[in-house]
């Protein structure tokens, strides 16, 4: 076993995690508007999406997909649909103030969180390249390889952003006391959506 490819492997991993992205953004917009509590569970669920693409790269469904030009543009075409549904979801409920259960609530960020990372082929499509670089044991399986390097990739990326959360959510307290940051923070959260989906089509 090569440690020096894992220690390579687990770095990158990091510098990509943390580098400007639509998860990220996406993280701490929900910290700043929601709290952190959704940050935490939408960081859960945008995590959970990576053990899905791993398990797809492993057997083999990723390759299939990114070889066949339609069921590609047909998942990029549901992501599309769906964050444009939230943001038409996110001005109308603009100016209305909820009652919503926070057990009720949670779940829902988790689900979205989990929605977007699997209506994104980009994540399959950057595993397939990025995975096979790294194969770090010259006894152990392909298969196997990946799925470990799948579990590391989401080890860390699930630290990376419980973290964003928790930090971003200082943004939280600050943007309650100004009351136009406050009034408006659904622009914010509308224009995140809007990168995403320029990030799928892109």
């Amino acid at each position: 076993m090569d440690i020096d490819v894992l220690l390579t492997f687990i770095l990158t991993s990091l510098l990509l995690t943390i580098s400007p992205g639509p998860d990220i953004i996406y993280v701490i917009s929900q910290s700043i508007s929601k709290g952190k509590k959704s940050a935490i569970m939408t960081s859960l669920g945008l995590t959970s999406g990576l053990l899905v693409h791993t398990f797809f790269v492993t057997i083999g469904l990723s390759l299939i997909i990114s070889q066949n030009e339609y069921v590609f543009n047909f998942i990029r075409l549901l992501g599309i649909l769906y964050f444009s549904y939230l943001i038409i979801l996110v001005f109308i409920s603009r100016n209305k103030k909820k009652e919503l259960d926070i057990k009720s609530k949670s779940s829902n960020d988790f689900f979205k969180g989990l929605i977007m990372n699997l209506l994104n082929p980009k994540v399959s499509l950057f595993f397939i390249a990025f995975f096979p670089g790294f194969l770090f044991h010259n006894d152990l399986s392909n298969e196997i390889q990946f799925l470990i390097l799948g579990g590391i990739f989401w080890l860390q990326a699930t630290l990376v952003f419980l973290l964003v959360s928790l930090l971003s959510f200082k943004l939280n307290s600050f943007s309650k006391r100004q009351s136009l940051i406050s009034n408006n923070i659904y622009l914010f959260e509308i224009g995140v959506y809007i990168f995403i989906i320029y990030w799928i089509v892109s």
